[in-house]
Formats: structure tokens, sequence, C-alpha cells
């Protein structure tokens, strides 16, 4: 196995690294989410402990995850399950999130940034424990080095070309609209046919 880079043996430091950078989104921009919940019961506390890629060590804060494209929200969800839809999430939500402001990101896709973090692109998509640990410990770092910072933003493991992914803090730079999965079957259809997912229930008739 390659040796792992410098910034995963040890804890981010306080100060946040010489030549990382954080940069602005252009207000509207869309996202998609696959949530158990509709947005109006979401809850931003924080689990116990970290669950996935960028959720705080600290646990004092949720962080939820979008993609750009909407094939891509699927993918990241299901591809755990091979892509298959279970029957039981046919009451799940899809969810569109479009920014009402320009939005305050740190991006791990340049070089500047992954190099002023002693990082590769494992931070990303990388499953070594010590990765994840550092993941988990740079959402809280971050948001302390930028007190207005909205979201991480990072390479999609699933569908690198045509999407990226968010890890989210907050929804309040949004405006969210939110669809019962069974009641989308165009999206449903356009899954089997050109991302070859299966879906645990009969469509409903557009």
């Amino acid at each position: 196995m390659p040796e792992l880079a410098a910034g995963y043996k040890s804890p981010l430091s306080e100060a946040r690294p010489a030549g990382l950078r954080s940069r602005r989104i252009k207000a509207g921009i869309e996202l998609w989410r696959v949530e158990t919940t509709q947005p109006s019961k979401w809850t931003w506390a924080g689990f116990a402990q970290p669950r996935y890629r960028f959720d705080p060590a600290s646990g004092s804060f949720r962080t939820r995850y979008a993609a750009t494209q909407l094939a891509s929200a699927f993918r990241e969800r299901y591809r755990p399950t091979g892509l298959v839809i279970p029957g039981d999430h046919i009451d799940h939500h899809l969810v569109r999130l479009v920014a009402t402001r320009p939005l305050r990101v740190l991006d791990l896709r340049t070089e500047r940034n992954l190099d002023a973090l002693q990082v590769d692109d494992q931070i990303s998509t990388g499953q070594h424990p010590a990765v994840w640990a550092t993941c988990h410990q740079l959402a809280d770092a971050s948001r302390a080095w930028w007190s207005d910072l909205d979201a991480i933003v990072y390479r999609s493991r699933t569908t690198p070309e045509s999407s990226v992914n968010y890890a989210l803090f907050s929804s309040k730079a949004f405006t969210m609209h939110a669809w019962r999965l069974g009641s989308r079957s165009d999206i449903l259809a356009h899954l089997i046919l050109h991302q070859a997912f299966t879906i645990g229930w009969d469509l409903e008739p557009a």
C-alpha cells in the first residue's frame, strides 16, 4: 500500500495553513440530494460519532451532502446497494437546492489546497481510517478558519467526470423543493434506462 501523505499522520493545526484558500461560488448553483425526510423536518444537530466523510469529529453540527448533477446524487446514495433503490425508499425525498447568494467554499479539488493541507486526492475519495479521521477534523477546522464557510467541495467517487460533491453545513443559503421519490417516475425511468438502476417498486404513471 502506498505511503500516506504527511497531512494524514498528524492533527490539523488550529491556525489556517499557509496557502489554503476558500473561494466563492456564484448564486444560483443547483444541487441535488436524496434524503429520508423533507427539508422542513431537517435537523442540523450533529452525530455523537461521525458517520460520513466530512461529518465533524466534535459532533457539534450536522453535515449534509449534495451533488451538482441529479444522477450523481442517486449514484452517491445508492452505490453501496449496487444501484438498487429499495422498495421501502418509495417515500424518501429528492431535494433540489438552489443557492440564493454566493457561497464560500473550501475546494479540495485544487493542487494549492491539497498542498497546503499536505494531503492528496484521497481526501475526496479514500477509505483509509487515517484519511477519514483527517476529513472529520477538517470539517471542524475549516469552520474555525472561516466563520462564514458554507461547504466543502470535493471530487465525486462515483461520477468524477460529470459532477461535484458539496458537504453542506447549513441550508440557510438555499431555497429548497422536495419531491417524494415514488412520485418522480420520469426521473426513476431515466435512472433505469441510462444509469443501470433497479427500482424496488412498480413505477407510478407519469
